[in-house]
């Protein structure tokens, strides 16, 4: 494949210009004119003679354009970096698949154990993933939780992860004893449905632990009974308070003006970053992701805070005094909360976490 340049320009008096191209031997290998536009195309070797001589005769030169061989070299060069950037992010990418960047938990195990058990058949993050075997990892994982089965597998350099415990199977119940219905807890009857035996208690009655709610026995209308095995639910309704006190101030966090900023990488699930010389502060982060490598590029500004306590109303310390009462009332509280209602007055906020559960 040949070599040659088109040169546009524009000018009059062609024909004297074309018997001076053929005078010097110059090939010209096409010819088109548009107006007072022309375009002639020449080899590449003669390219500087030809547009040497369009310059000596005053013609203006609108552009350049080559053509085989030698646009392929001119492309190259122009974007050599382009594929070098390219190869380099394959490269990488190859590489870096290789490694354990974050492992996603799902299952019926708490997040820890699963990544301590799979740490122990050695996958971590930033571990090598390479020469890990599935079936190995999946029986180790299985056998340390001591789960019903446990399934690993990963895309790229993210591994997932699903533990799921074992079935527990009720002991059997002998039908033929006498068993009670009976309190765990202090509380209110919120409704009784028996199925079997006498019921003791109705909606609205307060309860303490060890009352029967149940009896298992069964009253036939001559007055005589007989000892059964009480079934049936119970719903008891469970209260849990706390209270804050009002003591006219209140501690906020006010900024001081002060502000430092960094740029870190999050790499294998690590930040690399400097460290605050702040001892009190906010943030405001914002992410950068780069996909193929899997990386993040976090800038965090930190704004410098201190405490400061003001005087305030019992109403601007309202929710303060709210969230504080909630902790106490929480710190007394071992069910499951369906409820908080709050109590706001000159004295303080009171917190009354209301849950049910169930008896059968």
């Amino acid at each position: 494949m040949k070599s040659s340049c088109v040169i546009s320009f524009e000018g009059l008096n062609l024909n004297r210009l074309f018997n001076t191209l053929c005078k010097r031997d110059i090939t010209v290998l096409n010819v088109i004119k548009r107006g007072k536009l022309c375009e002639i195309e020449v080899p590449q070797t003669r390219l500087r003679e030809v547009i040497a001589l369009l310059e000596e005769k005053c013609y203006n030169i609108v552009g350049i354009r080559y053509k085989g061989v030698s646009a392929v070299r001119r492309f190259i060069r122009a974007r050599f970096v382009l594929p070098v950037i390219i190869l380099l992010c394959v490269a990488m990418t190859a590489v870096l698949s290789q490694f354990c960047f974050r492992i996603e938990v799902a299952g019926d195990y708490d997040n820890n154990e699963v990544l301590q058990a799979l740490s122990n058949a050695g996958v971590r993050v930033g571990g090598r993933l390479y020469d890990w075997n599935v079936d190995r990892v999946e029986n180790a994982v299985a056998n340390e939780l001591d789960a019903m089965y446990a399934v690993v597998s990963r895309k790229g350099s993210v591994v997932y992860v699903n533990a799921v415990k074992r079935k527990e199977i009720d002991a059997p119940v002998d039908m033929t004893k006498r068993r009670d219905i009976v309190a765990t807890r202090d509380g209110v009857v919120a409704s009784v449905m028996c199925e079997q035996g006498t019921p003791l208690v109705k909606a609205g009655d307060t309860v303490r632990a060890g009352d029967v709610l149940i009896a298992g026995q069964r009253i036939f209308n001559d007055g005589t009974s007989r000892d059964v095995y009480a079934l049936g639910r119970v719903t008891i309704q469970l209260t849990a308070v706390g209270f804050a006190e009002y003591t006219g101030v209140r501690t906020v966090e006010q900024p001081t003006g002060n502000l430092f900023k960094t740029t870190g990488v999050v790499l294998f699930g690590k930040e690399y970053s400097r460290n605050c010389p702040f001892e009190r502060y906010t943030t405001d982060k914002s992410v950068a992701y780069l996909h193929p490598l899997n990386l993040q590029i976090v800038t965090t500004v930190y704004c410098e805070t201190e405490r400061v306590t003001v005087s305030a109303t019992v109403d601007e310390c309202a929710e303060e005094l709210k969230a504080q009462a909630y902790e106490v009332a929480k710190g007394n509280c071992d069910f499951a909360i369906d409820e908080v209602i709050y109590d706001v007055n000159a004295s303080g906020a009171e917190a009354r976490l209301i849950g049910k559960i169930e008896l059968r």
